[in-house]
């Protein structure tokens, strides 16, 4: 009988502890950021796509692999307007305009890698990928930012394997919720009009800095200045992502 009863007791204690853990995982992951969108032909598990802590707050992030001009008068907007934001950068790119890159580095923009060769993952094998992002890595290193945190798969193309790939070597893949589909012939106020209509709490936005891309500068500074009437802040990936206060309320 004596056995009995504490096993019991042994039991219902195992089963709080449980739930316990259970509940502070599922809580952290709800409210701080979707792993993925959980259809078929979505991002893959493990891929951030956004912030779910209910929050007025957005991350601006950039893709930057080609062109020296528009990237300039995107970081003049985001200087003016006091925005930090989160720049995923190709490691042949910054190679190239080592000013650029250092420069995003000196004003305090959070820095990704978006590869060293502007070559898809998805064809690669885990060797290969972890060449690359080593290449990647060594680059931003001996432009002064370390560490890096954050992989956008180049090319946006990618699979479970090269997510699951990018987490083991210690790295996370970060995606978007919104794509800023701007185009070369694109009206700036429209395309801010309907970014600001769309965009909501938590999301992560993807532009592209690139020289065709002429009002690309144009549409961010018209995002930034309606969104933050509407109350929102702009902040880096991590900022956004950062855990929310949790308050756990012990079992009986």
């Amino acid at each position: 009988m004596f056995f009995a009863l504490n096993w019991t007791s042994w039991k219902k204690w195992m089963l709080a502890v449980v739930l316990i853990l259970l509940t502070i995982t599922s809580v952290h992951f709800s409210t701080t950021y979707v792993l993925n969108v959980g259809s078929p032909d979505a991002t893959p598990s493990g891929a951030i796509t956004k912030s779910l802590k209910g929050e007025p707050e957005i991350a601006l992030t950039f893709n930057v692999k080609w062109g020296d001009d528009v990237i300039i008068d995107i970081l003049e907007v985001l200087q003016q307007q006091n925005v930090q934001a989160t720049f995923f950068i190709n490691g042949e790119w910054a190679l190239r305009n080592e000013d650029l890159a250092e420069l995003i580095i000196e004003e305090n923009h959070e820095v990704g890698l978006l590869g060293f060769y502007d070559e898809p993952y998805k064809e690669k094998s885990a060797t290969n990928i972890e060449e690359d992002i080593e290449n990647g890595t060594t680059v931003l290193t001996n432009l002064g930012y370390e560490p890096l945190t954050y992989v956008r798969p180049p090319e946006n193309e990618y699979d479970q394997f090269v997510i699951d790939t990018i987490q083991q070597l210690g790295y996370e893949s970060v995606f978007w919720s919104i794509y800023a589909n701007v185009k070369h012939n694109s009206e700036a106020e429209e395309v801010s009009q309907h970014l600001s209509d769309q965009v909501d709490e938590g999301d992560i936005m993807l532009f592209f800095a690139q020289d065709n891309l002429t009002v690309t500068p144009d549409v961010i500074e018209s995002l930034i200045q309606n969104k933050k009437e509407e109350g929102y802040q702009f902040l880096t990936v991590t900022e956004l992502l950062s855990p929310a206060n949790v308050n756990i309320t012990p079992l009986d």
